[in-house]
């Protein structure tokens, strides 16, 4: 019986082991992603159309109230903005993001306001914007923008 017993306890003694050395899960650190932009329009505007501004368009509601503030100036030029300068006014928004730049006015032609780059970060989505041309190529006064889309941001855009 004390056998029984001895090889009872032995069995237990020998079943334990400490699992509480269980390694803590490391993440991998984050890795910053460049992002695609898909061009919508890159061009001039007429002076003061629209304010100078970087905007994010996430809704359907805002981006055709842009659309129809260019439209609402050219239309009585008989000028279809839209048709003749962006490669497309209808945006899938379950799917997409816009990003507006439109510059300062210029009293001279030959300028430009580019969007170099964006990329994600961990906590954001920075996009990076230039002016590549500083020209004065003519007496016409121009105000620049750049509009891309983007996959659909879930984290904050910000401007550099």
């Amino acid at each position: 019986m004390k056998n029984l017993i001895l090889i009872f306890f032995s069995f237990i003694l020998l079943s334990c082991n400490n699992d509480d050395d269980v390694a803590p899960v490391v993440t991998p650190p984050f890795v910053p992603v460049v992002i695609e932009p898909i061009l919508i329009s890159k061009r001039d505007i007429t002076p003061n159309v629209i304010n100078p501004q970087k905007t994010v368009i996430d809704t359907n509601e805002e981006w055709n109230a842009l659309l129809n503030q260019i439209d609402n100036f050219y239309q009585p030029f008989g000028i279809d903005f839209m048709t003749l300068y962006f490669s497309e006014s209808i945006i899938d928004f379950n799917n997409y993001t816009i990003i507006t730049v439109f510059d300062q006015v210029y009293n001279n032609g030959g300028h430009s306001v580019d969007i170099m780059n964006i990329t994600e970060f961990e906590d954001n989505i920075k996009v990076t914007v230039e002016n590549l041309q500083t020209g004065n190529t003519s007496n016409v006064g121009t105000q620049p923008y750049h509009i891309v889309k983007i996959p659909k941001a879930t984290k904050p855009i910000v401007f550099e």
